[in-house]
């Protein structure tokens, strides 16, 4: 028997198909054509190591959990939430859930509790490129697909280390450079693996992306190389954006990129030439306070040379399997499903008609991001956090300030697995997971993949739609949450999205995979804006610096581990060199402090540090250290320790590529360790 799902890791969202406790690629999957990497093989074998089974509760932080019936945890669920308002609540969901899951949390939270408190941790990695596409096509999602790698003649990618992080994309780019003679460029400060295989690699200085783009477009406008027709009929704001470009002369900016004037010309030559252009960008770009600018920059080079359909176009990698069905249901703080927004008064009117609720339900403010979700717990202004399928405690920034909140919070954590945030947690509810549910998720492409169950979830574990509609039931809202099975979530959720772009209201369930809005969202140069074209905007970046001695440290991803560790973690074959945490430094920067490989060292950033091994290598610059985030507490101090809260103007997401901090010796290691008790320390 051959049970078809999506792969629970990146945004790839892989086909794949499940076969008496193995899991090979699906051949007949539209977006992935049966390709998969290492990871999903493995899934077996995870599914059930560490596993929550039943509902543990505990009133006191510092006390021993006790087993607990679902009737008495939604007891306490439904007291504390008649206890207090809206604003005193928060939810804080995942680009791990299913498209059921989330759009039955956002129509109780947003609809029926009428608070937009939530967030998702798609703050964490798509929130930027969510701003940038709607600010300058109109509307979230992709322009394009994956179909379009198998004609393109150039591929950029800016941030990213695809063949890591996005391999199954990534190998069918190298295919198309084996067969095709594509031009690879990859922008990143790091010596990554997917810039061993590029034609070119453009190592700038961390943080002048936008910079670099300023400048290709200049030499563009200079060289005669705009798209006239394409500007004049589908494009608005180029007189304004050019005025500023003229400032970033290809000259300067090499210099302060730190990279050849060559490069830039060639970089420009590309983008005015090639046949068919797609840039890529992940979070290199996106975990920045200048992150929706850069991304816009980005943008510009596409709307200048009519790169926005089947001359290429600006697509960015989703980091999570179904960040994009989370985007379309309304799971951030300013949205509701449809890729509707709280401040629009005509889409919170189509929203509280279709759900049934009086008109001003929903609130017409965006709720708190999730960093200012933190600050307010800690001001007392929120009393209850319900976190779901993801683990803050390791993966937001500042985690002193976060472990602080998470203590003083009531806090409910839904998953499958034990993980960080459990230790802080006064609830656990033991949800179940791909395999044990069934549901849809939507890829990067826009590709929706319906995910068949196989197996029965361990224990008392439920999916988590069903927790949402129990909880809805008790909270007296029964009858407008009758659903029986994900089918009859997606039969309602799809009609949301009747007349917006990512309109799937003619999908039938049974029929997936299908991806919504055609090869191209936008092949006609028309756009969902009020004037119908497209914008372009001046970017004018700031350099980032750093004082003294310090370095700037990147986090980022391994190779074979997924965010935290809490599944891929537990197969030895995907742990083999990754057994614990590291930061990278450079040979001269190494020599320079007197370190060795393999030598212990500490980070510092003001009264926080992290003890790590170092790993002495070329592949970082001078002056940069890179470190992966996902490594938990049990490790140590995490990396998150030391990332500060500083986030993006626009979108909110945090600043996570460019740190300043100290490296010192081991034997400082006493007179800078974290302040426990007063930060909040770790339970």
């Amino acid at each position: 028997m051959s049970v078809p799902f999506q792969c629970p890791f990146c945004g790839v969202a892989c086909g794949l198909l499940w076969e008496e406790g193995r899991v090979r690629g699906d051949k007949k999957h539209p977006a992935t054509r049966g390709d998969l990497c290492q990871k999903p093989v493995y899934y077996p074998r995870m599914m059930d190591s560490g596993r929550i089974t039943v509902p543990l509760y505990r009133e006191n932080k510092d006390g021993p959990f006790r087993e607990i019936s679902w009737d008495k945890a939604y007891d306490i669920l439904s007291s504390i939430l008649k206890s207090l308002d809206g604003e005193e609540v928060y939810f804080y969901l995942s680009g791990q859930l299913l498209t059921e899951d989330i759009y039955v949390m956002v129509k109780l939270v947003k609809g029926f509790l009428k608070t937009n408190n939530m967030d998702a941790n798609s703050r964490l990695c798509m929130a930027t490129p969510a701003t940038a596409y709607r600010l300058v096509f109109g509307s979230d999602g992709p322009p394009g697909c994956y179909d379009d790698i198998d004609d393109s003649d150039t591929f950029v990618f800016v941030g990213s280390n695809a063949a890591w992080t996005h391999p199954v994309i990534y190998k069918r780019v190298l295919k198309r450079k084996h067969d095709a003679g594509a031009y690879v460029v990859v922008i990143d400060p790091l010596k990554t693996e997917t810039a061993k295989h590029a034609d070119m690699h453009i190592q700038l200085k961390p943080g002048t992306d936008a910079f670099l783009f300023n400048a290709v477009l200049y030499v563009l406008y200079k060289e005669g190389c705009i798209d006239k027709d394409f500007v004049s009929y589908c494009v608005e704001g180029f007189e304004e954006t050019l005025t500023t470009v003229t400032k970033y002369a290809p000259s300067l900016v090499s210099s302060l990129c730190n990279v050849p004037l060559s490069q830039i010309i060639k970089l420009a030559e590309l983008y005015a030439t090639s046949k068919k252009l797609i840039s890529f960008w992940c979070q290199g770009i996106n975990q920045s306070s200048s992150g929706v600018a850069t991304n816009i920059a980005l943008m510009n080079l596409h709307l200048a040379t009519g790169r926005v359909g089947e001359k290429g176009f600006p697509f960015a990698l989703t980091g999570q399997p179904n960040a994009m069905g989370g985007r379309e249901m309304g799971y951030l703080s300013h949205a509701l499903p449809g890729y509707r927004d709280v401040r629009n008064k005509d889409h919170r009117h189509q929203v509280e008609s279709f759900w049934g609720i009086p008109e001003g339900s929903i609130r017409d403010k965006p709720g708190p991001t999730v960093m200012e979700a933190v600050d307010l717990i800690l001001e007392g202004k929120i009393k209850f956090l319900w976190v779901v399928a993801t683990n803050p405690a390791v993966t937001l920034p500042s985690l002193g300030k976060v472990w602080k909140a998470l203590r003083k919070v009531f806090l409910v954590v839904q998953d499958a697995y034990f993980n960080d945030t459990v230790s802080f947690a006064n609830l656990v509810l033991p949800a179940a997971q791909l395999g044990e549910k069934e549901g849809t998720m939507t890829g990067s492409d826009r590709t929706i993949t319906l995910c068949r169950r196989w197996s029965h979830p361990p224990g008392e574990a439920r999916p988590d739609w069903q927790i949402f509609t129990q909880l809805a039931e008790r909270l007296g809202f029964g009858k407008s949450f009758p659903y029986t099975s994900s089918e009859d979530i997606f039969n309602e959720l799809k009609q949301l999205t009747k007349g917006r772009v990512c309109d799937i209201s003619e999908f039938s369930y049974r029929d997936l995979p299908r991806r919504w809005g055609g090869r191209w969202l936008y092949p006609n140069g028309s756009f969902p804006t009020p004037t119908g074209k497209a914008r372009m905007y001046p970017i004018d970046p700031v350099q980032k610096e750093t004082t003294g001695g310090q370095m700037i440290l990147i986090t980022g991803r391994t190779k074979n581990q997924w965010h935290t560790m809490t599944r891929t973690g537990k197969v030895p074959q995907l742990l083999k060199g990754e057994e614990e945490p590291f930061v990278a430094i450079n040979p001269v920067d190494a020599d320079r402090l007197g370190l060795r490989d393999q030598d212990t060292v500490v980070l510092k950033r003001g009264r926080y540090a992290v003890r790590i091994k170092c790993r002495v290598s070329h592949h970082v610059p001078q002056g940069v250290l890179f470190s992966p985030f996902g490594y938990g507490i049990s490790f140590g101090n995490p990396i998150n320790l030391l990332t500060t809260d500083t986030v993006d103007p626009l979108s909110f997401q945090p600043e996570l590529k460019f740190t300043p901090v100290e490296v010192l010796g081991c034997y400082e290691e006493t007179s800078c360790t974290v302040r426990k008790q007063e930060e909040g320390g770790v339970p």
